[in-house]
């Protein structure tokens, strides 16, 4: 049986070890702004195509998947972005306009959502993105932001995204 002080030492390292693990978090009313740049492949892209002369031509839904770069950013919450997991959800109306959910995942299983309004240009697409919140460290955080998406090739895409954000 361990005596009493070794019990009050051990509980102290125990707590002092629980302190370390516990991933980082905004301090309430933190601000900052976050720049990145993804690579992505298209995984999935699925076309209906509209009866001939509508206008629209066609409606379109797809997923993408890959990477976010940190590139600026001085909190610790944006650099616990770096080299995250990302992956879009987005639907188009074939007439150039676009809604998706962008969502990363960090290396310690933390996600941020987003949702994005775009619309096609020559290279992609330009749009705003919407912060929706997140789990753990980004739990309440708010914001917003545009992005600037650039087709590669047919199934590799660039996005060069910024926003501001704020935790509650």
């Amino acid at each position: 049986m361990l005596a009493p002080r070794s019990i009050a030492g051990l509980s102290l390292v125990l707590i002092a070890a629980g302190l370390v693990a516990l991933p980082s978090s905004a301090a309430a009313g933190e601000k900052g702004k976050f720049q990145g740049h993804a690579v992505l492949e298209g995984t999935k892209f699925t076309e209906y195509k509209a009866p001939d002369g509508h206008p629209m031509k066609s409606a379109m839904a797809g997923e993408l998947d890959g990477l976010l770069f940190y590139t600026s950013g001085a909190s610790p919450l944006d650099r616990m972005l770096d080299r995250a997991h990302y992956f879009i959800v987005w639907s188009g109306d074939g007439a150039g306009n676009s809604v998706c959910a962008k969502t990363f995942t960090t290396k310690d299983g933390h996600n941020l959502y987003l949702r994005c309004e775009g619309k096609a240009n020559s290279a992609g697409a330009t749009g705003t993105v919407t912060i929706l919140g997140g789990t753990g460290p980004f739990s309440g955080i708010k914001g917003k932001g545009k992005f600037n998406f650039v087709g590669v090739t047919d199934r590799v895409f660039w996005d060069d995204i910024e926003w501001e954000w704020e935790t509650p």
